[in-house]
């Protein structure tokens, strides 16, 4: 059984050099939306549902043919497509492993700006209406302001209305700094490329992803204090963002070793993986908690042996004008240092 960020039970075949498959979470996305709008009358009309939801999909393939194209044109290598409802779900290891030209990486976004302002410029032109640039005005809602208030459902206005506000949609999930989202996997590629992080050893992209979920968590909690619904949606990133964190946390611990299988293997070509290759060993890496906690444990070692050492040799300079003047030459801090240093070492425990 692999690991459920993996799952994608659909495959759409090999374009322009990449595996195209369709992750489990698009498919419960897809199916809730379609029985919420059948099953409530209140909801979004079924039809219409399904057109939106065919928009998404046109939304996500554009976004993705972006990056595959741009890897074509850079001779890139060509990782799997996982689609899931913001682009492509990329996991740890696999941000890990790539090798993708930071333009590859852009051009996904790139290619969904351009047609967000392709679609505010034609709307403006041809229709005179206003494209929606704020991203609370159309999650939830069964038609945009502007765009379905003025113009017949499933209208070319209404096509090319929601189709740019997907996309953009789409492009403002992705500057989000933390896996899956596009940005996130541009730091973890200028990180793995930085020469202060060759080893793996830096903690900024996982503290990154903590951050961006604690936000979307207290964004999603605003919303919902709104009676807005898609404040749950905000609080599904930000648990999918943790799973990641646990995961690149696993990564990190392993010293890079990662598999998508629970026995080390991908049995995805077979039996046939297992030929001609040597057992891998996962060396033993101290995760950045314990790797804070041992060095702040030495640190307090280290300035505990250095106050014991200045209070040896302050012992010594006493007990020799002790020695040499009697102790009426002690004056009272002295004394007071004396008696208390004294004490110390009668209550030290003996080693056994």
């Amino acid at each position: 059984m692999t690991d459920p960020l993996t799952w994608s039970p659909i495959n759409l075949g090999r374009w322009f050099g990449a595996q195209i498959r369709i992750h489990i979470f698009l498919i419960l996305f897809v199916v809730f939306q379609l029985l919420g709008s059948a099953l409530d009358s209140k909801a979004t009309p079924l039809g219409q549902s399904a057109c939106w939801l065919l928009l998404l999909f046109l939304t996500l393939l554009v976004h993705e043919l972006g990056h595959a194209i741009a890897a074509s044109w850079l001779d890139c290598d060509h990782d799997e497509i996982r689609f899931w409802p913001l682009g492509n779900m990329v996991t740890p290891a696999v941000a890990a492993r790539s090798t993708d030209h930071p333009l590859v990486i852009l051009a996904g976004p790139a290619v969904n700006l351009v047609i967000v302002l392709l679609s505010a410029l034609g709307l403006y032109i041809f229709a005179h209406a206003q494209f929606v640039w704020s991203p609370w005005d159309g999650v939830g809602s069964p038609h945009l302001p502007g765009v379905a208030d003025r113009y017949p459902l499933k209208s070319a206005v209404w096509w090319v209305g929601w189709f740019g506000y997907l996309n953009w949609i789409v492009f403002l999930a992705n500057l989000i700094p933390a896996l899956p989202f596009d940005n996130g996997r541009l730091l973890r590629a200028h990180l793995s490329s930085a020469a202060i992080t060759s080893t793996k050893d830096s903690t900024l992209g996982p503290w990154t992803a903590h951050t961006c979920a604690a936000v979307l968590i207290l964004v999603g909690l605003v919303r919902l204090f709104m009676s807005k619904v898609d404040g749950f949606s905000f609080i599904g990133f930000a648990v999918l963002i943790e799973l990641m964190v646990r995961a690149e946390t696993r990564l990190m611990e392993d010293g890079g070793f990662y598999d998508d299988g629970v026995f080390g293997y991908d049995f995805s070509e077979g039996y046939t993986s297992l030929e001609g290759s040597a057992a891998k060993v996962r060396p033993y890496r101290e995760s950045a908690l314990k790797r804070w906690r041992r060095r702040r444990s030495e640190l307090r070692r280290m300035r505990r042996q250095a106050r014991e050492a200045a209070e040896e040799a302050r012992m010594d300079e006493i007990l020799d004008k002790l020695h040499r003047e009697g102790r009426s030459a002690l004056t009272d801090e002295e004394n007071r240092f004396l008696v208390r240093v004294s004490t110390k070492y009668r209550n030290k425990p003996k080693a056994p």
